[in-house]
């Protein structure tokens, strides 16, 4: 807080004295009558003002999608008359104002409120945190002025637009509950798989009378089951790389929300472990309340470089019920995460590896030595890939100009039987 009278009273005030001195000196009275009217101003003013305590608090949206406009809503109260208060705001990068205007001017009744909205772009997805919130208050006549900086407490968590619900990855083993997936066994279910002849145990339900009546023979169609699985996003926060905005952290991130959600809708359990310098865990669950839990903690994934990445005794994999199937979504750029997959891909677990690619990374135009450096990348790049797939971990590639459909379909057709 700083308290402090204006450069107006300073010089009204050191005007009316200097007025009066000189009409002493010189003996002229008519200069004492010139700045009796200053110094009765800055004497009326210090008798008037009363230093306010301003009260302010800023209110916005929980939740927002990328892209969206929204207001930030500043709210100032004060107990005493406020007749001039400038209201500024500090935002980040990821807010952006949509008029350029972060500050605005307002006075407050004894006793009332007064509420500012600046309207701002959400450019980026994430968590969105308003900076600093500043008022300065100015007293009558301007002469007074008191400046305070608020810290407010206000976290935007912002989705992102490009969500796509249509992809799902297909767990390896189908649990025996009711899903979405259909099971490659016989039995209870939605989807047409065959017709044969009617055996001890059928049901009548099952007999399909049509084909009974034209063989002369009971009939029964067979359908597959409808089964859900239990599947774990284990995401590399440990390297990255690209250009701000489209780096390989921030795409894996949308992959495994958008992927989350729409195994969520196909009501399997579905579990995070996001492994970087800091490992945070969530267990496979159900349900509209694991979807948040899931989406806040990607909101706030952060690259978090350390020494080594964590080891395989070091991670929650004990808490993994058996069948659990892990998606790996990784840049390889780690040589210690790379090799990762495998150590969970011998621990017993069914293990696939989507990885974000880095192609589109490089500069357009490279010079010999970035050529060279390039060259290298892909080699190591290469033998990561081999290493994992001679292990058993299936590598699926996803290049920043391809859907994410693609990628998952290409898993899908890995999927052994169930």
């Amino acid at each position: 807080m700083n308290h402090h009278t204006s450069p107006r009273f300073l010089i009204l005030v050191l005007g009316a004295v200097a007025g009066m001195g000189l009409a002493i000196v010189i003996g002229r009275p008519l200069l004492a009558i010139v700045a009796a009217p200053a110094m009765f101003v800055a004497v009326l003013a210090a008798a008037l003002y009363r230093a306010p305590d301003i009260q302010v608090s800023l209110d916005g949206p929980a939740r927002a999608v990328e892209g969206d406009r929204v207001d930030l809503v500043i709210t100032a109260q004060s107990a005493t008359r406020v007749p001039w208060l400038q209201v500024g705001i500090e935002l980040p990068n990821d807010l952006d104002p949509v008029s350029g205007i972060r500050h605005a001017v307002v006075s407050i009744p004894a006793g009332r409120k007064a509420v500012v909205r600046f309207p701002v772009e959400l450019t980026r997805w994430g968590v969105a945190r308003p900076g600093r919130v500043e008022t300065v208050a100015r007293g009558p006549f301007g002469l007074f002025v008191r400046a305070r900086v608020h810290h407010p407490r206000l976290a935007i968590r912002v989705h992102p637009r490009d969500g796509n619900r249509r992809s799902v990855v297909v767990p390896h083993r189908l649990r025996a509950r009711v899903g979405d997936h259909r099971s490659r066994r016989h039995g209870e279910g939605s989807d047409f798989a065959e017709v044969r002849p009617f055996r001890t145990g059928d049901t009548m339900r099952s007999v399909n009378w049509r084909v009974s009546a034209r063989r002369g023979e009971r009939w029964v169609t067979v359908r597959h089951p409808d089964q859900s699985g239990d599947l774990v996003f284990l995401l590399d926060t440990f390297r990255d790389l690209g250009p701000e905005g489209n780096r390989l952290v921030q795409r894996a991130v949308r992959a495994a929300m958008s992927l989350a959600e729409s195994n969520l809708d196909a009501h399997d359990r579905v579990g995070l472990l996001d492994v970087g310098r800091h490992i945070r865990w969530h267990r496979p669950r159900q349900g509209r309340l694991q979807k948040a839990r899931l989406f806040d903690s990607l909101l706030e994934s952060q690259v978090e470089q350390g020494l080594r990445a964590p080891r395989l005794e070091q991670l929650p994999i004990h808490e993994l019920d058996a069948g659990t199937m892990v998606v790996v979504l990784t840049g390889l750029t780690d040589p210690d995460m790379a090799l990762l997959p495998i150590e969970l891909r011998t621990h017993g677990l069914e293990v696939a590896v989507l990885e974000v690619t880095a192609d589109d990374h490089f500069v357009e135009d490279p010079d010999e030595a970035t050529e060279l450096a390039i060259r290298l990348w892909e080699v190591i790049r290469q033998r990561r890939r081999r290493q994992l797939i001679s292990h058993g971990v299936p590598v699926t590639p996803w290049p920043a100009d391809q859907p994410l459909e693609l990628p998952v379909a290409a898993m899908a057709r890995r999927r052994p039987a169930s």
